[in-house]
């Protein structure tokens, strides 16, 4: 009787002993799962991010594109208000010749 005893005892022991290593090997696990969640927290921030740069520098690039069309559109129209000048300085000047001659005829 004492023999199964002390056989009982040394697989408790044992069995004690494989529970324990079993609870370190899930304490691992458990560890090693809340890594991969943070890490996956911190990727989902990470894209979160890069998204809020994206969005940033699409505004950005529109922003430019219509600074240049509004430039462009500002040239254009100096540029007609330009040759209007031209075209009326042109006028006059035709008109004060038409002037001087009729004045040189009377």
């Amino acid at each position: 009787m004492s023999s199964e005893i002390e056989k009982l005892k040394k697989e408790n022991l044992s069995l004690t002993e494989e529970i324990d290593e079993l609870r370190k090997i899930i304490q691992t696990y458990e560890n090693v799962l809340k890594l991969n969640e943070q890490e996956l927290s911190n990727a989902y921030q990470i894209i979160a991010m890069y998204e809020n740069i994206v969005e940033y520098s699409r505004s950005e690039l529109k922003l430019a594109t219509e600074t240049a069309q509004a430039r462009e559109n500002a040239s254009q129209l100096s540029r007609l208000e330009l040759m209007q000048a031209f075209e009326k300085i042109k006028q006059l000047e035709e008109e004060n010749k038409k002037l001087r001659a009729q004045k040189g005829n009377a």
